[in-house]
């Protein structure tokens, strides 16, 4: 457990890092966090802040275990699942991502990111039945993703279908 004055610090170490960050200042970003002492290294936001520097990088395969770990930690957290099919998919590909995605749908059934992303790799695999199942239920769930999906280009094969679909008022 941190004292009081270790939670300062490493509070003002994140918020570092997260400017740096801002920046694209990647490299003193992982920098600042490098510098933090062994007391901090199992903490779940230094693995979120180096998570999210490393995808705003670009840096995949770099991102894969913080993404990792995260996932194994705090399963309960479906938006750790959605950032480690992100970052495995481009890490080593759409498969590793939609295997990720899928046990995640079983677990977090009413999360439309995760029905949403299933559609964007089901159209990238040119499975367009399956896409069209998975998006209907994210659009089912948030309306919000339709609009997102018409301007995707993960999904451009379902254009024309997806500008038949009514719009909710």
């Amino acid at each position: 457990m941190l004292s009081d004055r270790e939670k300062i610090l490493f509070k003002k170490s994140l918020t570092y890092a997260n400017g740096y960050r801002e920046l694209a200042m990647f490299d003193d970003a992982l920098a600042e966090l490098d510098n933090l002492d062994d007391a901090y290294k199992a903490q779940k936001e230094l693995h979120q802040m180096r998570l999210a520097i490393l995808m705003e990088a670009k840096r995949w395969k770099e991102a894969l275990p913080f993404a990792n770990i995260l996932a194994s930690s705090d399963s309960s957290d479906p938006g750790n699942f959605v950032n480690l099919a992100y970052v495995t998919r481009r890490a080593s590909g759409i498969e590793g991502a939609q295997i990720i995605l899928e046990n995640a749908a079983n677990r977090f059934p009413d999360e439309a990111i995760i029905q949403y992303n299933l559609g964007c790799y089901a159209t990238c695999n040119n499975e367009l039945d399956t896409a069209k199942k998975h998006l209907l239920a994210a659009f089912k769930l948030d309306q919000n993703y339709l609009e997102m999906a018409l301007k995707d280009e993960d999904v451009a094969p379902l254009q024309s279908w997806l500008s038949s679909i009514p719009k909710s008022q």
